[in-house]
């Protein structure tokens, strides 16, 4: 980690002390729909909700998740998770792809950063691109913080965004999004239809993760 990095750390998790020890411990009540309302056929894509074992959710300390796999003939595949916090108050905060895919044996062959074309929906947004592989299989791997309407792509920027949203809405919820397709045939055509499909679902996550 870099010299910028670090400090930038340690400002950021004394700040999350503060925050954790100064304000109050109840937490505004907002309307949450259930991940599950996400559609399950979206412009030609169909899907089917895939579990999780118990205890890789507990391990997660993940409030709500959503875990799908979308299909459209002939072969295409486009995997969709989706995990909820209600609260990073009590140290389970949003797991980081960049250290949960490591430990499930998935090595970054590469990383990057894109930019969604979300407009005219709204701001275009930065948003993380992996391409991973884990022995014969790999995948394009995009993900992001999603929070109150916003969508960012570095982890700082998202616990900075955690601890002012405590204080000045007394609201620390947030989602990390992720979406894989499998590459190992041809990267490039993974990549284009990983992006395509984050700008297709993009709008209606809005419907199921609170702004």
């Amino acid at each position: 980690m870099s010299g910028s990095r670090w400090w930038a750390a340690v400002i950021l998790l004394l700040a999350a002390a503060v925050t954790e020890y100064a304000l109050p411990r109840t937490e505004a009540a907002v309307p949450r729909p259930p991940l599950l309302n996400l559609p399950l056929a979206i412009d030609g894509w169909t899907a089917q909700d895939v579990p999780i074992e118990a205890r890789l959710v507990t391990v997660s300390a993940v409030d709500n998740y959503l875990n799908r796999v979308y299909h459209r003939a002939p072969a295409d595949e486009v995997g969709v998770y989706i995990g909820y916090y209600k609260s990073q108050r009590a140290g389970d905060s949003v797991h980081s792809p960049k250290n949960c895919l490591p430990g499930a044996g998935w090595q970054p062959v590469s990383s990057s950063r894109i930019t969604l074309p979300l407009l005219p929906l709204g701001a275009p947004a930065e948003v993380n691109l992996y391409t991973v592989e884990n022995e014969h299989e790999r995948f394009v791997v995009l993900y992001w913080y999603q929070s109150h309407g916003r969508i960012v792509a570095s982890e700082y920027v998202a616990k900075y965004y955690t601890i002012r949203d405590a204080i000045l809405l007394h609201r620390t919820d947030a989602a990390l999004v992720r979406i894989t397709v499998p590459a190992t045939d041809d990267e490039t055509r993974a990549r284009q239809s990983a992006i395509a499909f984050a700008v297709l679902i993009a709008p209606k996550l809005d419907e199921v993760i609170p702004r």
